[in-house]
């Protein structure tokens, strides 16, 4: 079963990078490339954090519930409705499955730390700074960080595989 996570946001169209001829269009295709990526990965970090924290408070609740409820059974509260103990005891332990079981926390902090990442390589190219202080020749510079950018994404897409593939 497959994360339905990646499909939930309507994704936008995709436009194929299409060549250009001066060094400045390519410049600047390479820096919309990595605002869209780093765009992309903050919704995705902002997505798994939503669903992580609501079944934390759906697991939280429920479990609290279960004891008030179950405390009410004890004292004859409850009269007939004593079947919901068991049935919110369910709900809770589920919840709490789905939290533990579920990868939300770490997609959050991972697709968080991605579009890190591709802040600090953007920073770093347009400053001049790191790798790219020591090279003079622009065309060089552009060439690293648009080399750079697919290695981030390409480490982005082989943690996503390996954590489907881990859940079969």
């Amino acid at each position: 079963m497959g994360d339905s996570s990646e499909r939930q946001a309507p994704m936008a169209r995709y436009n194929p990078l299409s060549p250009t001829s001066t060094l400045e269009e390519r410049r600047q295709q390479a820096l919309e490339q990595c605002d869209h990526l780093i765009r992309d990965f903050a919704q995705r970090a902002n997505r798994h954090k939503a669903r992580y924290k609501r079944l934390q408070v759906m697991s939280v609740t429920l479990a609290i519930s279960t004891t008030i409820l179950a405390a009410l059974s004890a004292g004859q509260g409850l009269g007939q409705w004593e079947w919901i103990v068991p049935a919110m005891s369910g709900l809770a332990a589920l919840a709490t499955t789905l939290l533990s079981q579920t990868s939300t926390q770490k997609m959050w902090i991972e697709s968080r730390n991605m579009a890190q990442q591709f802040q600090m390589e953007q920073f770093l190219y347009l400053q001049s700074s790191g790798e790219y202080g020591k090279i003079q020749d622009e065309a060089e510079g552009l060439k690293l960080f648009s080399h750079r950018l697919m290695l981030v994404w390409s480490q982005a897409q082989e943690k996503w595989s390996q954590q489907a593939a881990a859940k079969n």
